[in-house]
């Protein structure tokens, strides 16, 4: 079954040295995540990265685009602090609406 509403999607471009590990990323995200979860409306967040040329695409996932912009200063800051650490810099920034989604059955389940 798909999603059909309306979520406000913040698109940020990052770019790191090519070939950077994508374990960068990873950490980046798990960093961002407690203080994330922590704004009310704040729905998700989802990375996609490419080691060949160091950039990283960083989607955060709103209740809707008052949210989001209630919220963007603390998260430029955020960002900006997080990005430093991880040796990139912020490319864009751009702002969607979700119309629809399907996953399937993604996340797959993980073994341990």
């Amino acid at each position: 079954m798909g999603y059909k509403g309306r979520v406000h999607v913040s698109v940020t471009t990052t770019q790191g040295s090519p070939g950077q590990p994508l374990d960068v990323a990873t950490l980046a995200g798990e960093e961002m995540m407690p203080w994330l979860r922590e704004i009310d409306g704040f729905e998700g967040l989802l990375m996609l990265s490419g080691e060949a040329d160091g950039t990283t695409l960083v989607l955060t996932f709103w209740k809707d685009a008052d949210v989001a912009e209630e919220h963007r200063v603390a998260r430029e800051r955020f960002r900006d602090g997080i990005t430093a650490a991880a040796g990139v810099r912020v490319l864009g920034v751009a702002g969607y609406e979700l119309t629809f989604a399907d996953l399937g059955t993604w996340p797959p389940a993980t073994t341990a």
